[in-house]
């Protein structure tokens, strides 16, 4: 019995361990830099609402989030979404609104536990949307390949300590996509910096800058129904 009980208690520290990201009441501020093939800038403030609950989507496996624009309603049913938050792995849905739809043929933000240096992974994604701007047909399946390429400290502004990083690379390459995914990942903040080298020869790069519970989300900017 008391072998079943510790086996129990260490399931539960490894959850612990590995969750608790993008699964609960939380708010990721981020500063947005969005640079076109042409070299046209857009520089914003994009919020990430976690909402802490399932999403209402098919099978229920994913938590709800949603994407807002800095002055946008964080309830927007466009910008709303779903991440993958468990023991065995995290993966978000980035923006993919406005300009950012291109974000749909990029790899898109995963890490999978547990976290060592040297680890590859293919995810099965599926299908992507069609484009006719970009020349992408309907049923364009695609199978982007992870690597965490190092692991290393740095100081976080954030929690005002060093931390413990991870940079994961990902790409796509077929005859119709070819772009690649940088991301740095911490396990108490999340995805602290992400690069989407687009299909288009966009890149978007997401830095975080800071996060807030709902409370103090509202009290600062005044513009969280919460």
């Amino acid at each position: 019995m008391k072998r079943y009980l510790l086996f129990l208690l260490l399931i539960f520290c490894q959850s612990s361990i590995y969750s608790q990201v993008y699964n609960k009441k939380i708010i990721y501020q981020f500063q947005v830099e969005y640079t076109s093939k042409e070299g046209k800038q857009k520089k914003q403030m994009m919020y990430l609402v976690c909402h802490g609950k399932k999403w209402k989507i098919p099978p229920h496996k994913q938590f709800s989030i949603a994407w807002a624009d800095e002055g946008r309603d964080v309830f927007a049913v466009n910008n709303s979404t779903g991440v993958i938050d468990n023991a065995e792995k995290i993966w978000i849905h980035p923006p993919r609104h406005d300009i950012y739809y291109v974000h749909e043929f990029t790899p898109f933000p995963e890490v999978r536990f547990p976290l060592k240096a040297g680890k590859q992974w293919i995810n099965n994604f599926g299908y992507v949307w069609s484009s006719e701007e970009l020349n992408i047909p309907a049923g364009v399946k695609v199978k982007p390949h992870y690597t965490i390429e190092s692991q290393y400290e740095e100081y976080s502004k954030i929690l005002r300590r060093n931390i413990t990083c991870y940079k994961i690379m990902a790409t796509i390459h077929n005859s119709f996509i070819t772009s690649k995914w940088i991301g740095v990942f911490n396990e108490e903040l999340g995805f602290i910096k992400m690069e989407f080298q687009n299909t288009d020869q966009s890149i978007t790069i997401m830095t975080l800058e800071d996060t807030y519970n709902w409370t103090q989300a509202k009290e600062r900017f005044g513009l969280f129904a919460l």
